[in-house]
């Protein structure tokens, strides 16, 4: 069986953030996250990266949802481009996904607003999938796009579960807590239209 091999072809990437990814690749590749062969993160290193390294330490309220803010107006375009491409057979998948990451944003941006901020502002729309969701373009079929949509999500989720140990107000626990319950969810979902285990862990984190 070939390895699958994982290329950074922007040089982004630091020796310690691949070491980051290879950690979290075999993880997926361990839990069955692989379709038609191929390995489900091998096309997109800088998404996971920054998707799973999303709320770095030493981190306020504020600046923790700022990065959420993007983060799910990430998930937002790149559920664009699934929709856009249209590979997937199940046309309403995508657009209710899609639907939930925008009322996830719009929840961080009330929180943050609330707490004197400024959101930051919007990505520059379908355009900039591209250079947001890195790997997505790649993708040519059903099995690819759930593959990619799986992985963002896992991504997504693990996210999360680090911001859990960071936020300090109540409220905002108990946000994230839901939207990352939500993630799950879409996981779900998605590996259930890939034919996949629905849930192959008992409690999901997005990580081993």
């Amino acid at each position: 069986m070939n390895r699958p091999v994982v290329v950074v072809a922007d040089g982004a990437a630091d020796t310690a953030q691949i070491a980051a990814f290879e950690r979290d690749r075999r993880a997926l590749l361990r839990r069955g996250l692989a379709l038609g062969g191929a390995a489900v993160a091998a096309s997109s290193v800088p998404l996971l990266l920054a998707v799973r390294n999303a709320f770095a330490d030493d981190e306020t309220d504020a600046t923790l949802l700022e990065k959420a803010i993007t983060l799910e107006r990430t998930l937002v375009l790149a559920y664009d481009r699934v929709i856009q491409d249209g590979f997937l057979r199940d046309e309403q998948l995508a657009p209710a996904l899609r639907e939930h990451e925008r009322r996830h944003a719009a929840t961080w941006v009330t929180a943050l607003t609330d707490l004197g901020g400024q959101p930051p502002p919007e990505p520059a729309g379908p355009a900039a999938v591209d250079k947001l969701v890195k790997g997505l373009g790649d993708v040519h079929d059903e099995a690819q796009t759930l593959a990619f949509l799986i992985e963002i999500e896992t991504a997504a989720v693990a996210a999360y579960y680090d911001a859990q140990a960071k936020f300090v107000q109540a409220r905002l626990l108990q946000s994230g807590a839901s939207i990352m319950g939500s993630e799950g969810q879409h996981l779900v979902l998605l590996r259930q239209a890939a034919k996949l285990a629905p849930v192959p862990e008992a409690l999901e984190t997005g990580t081993s």
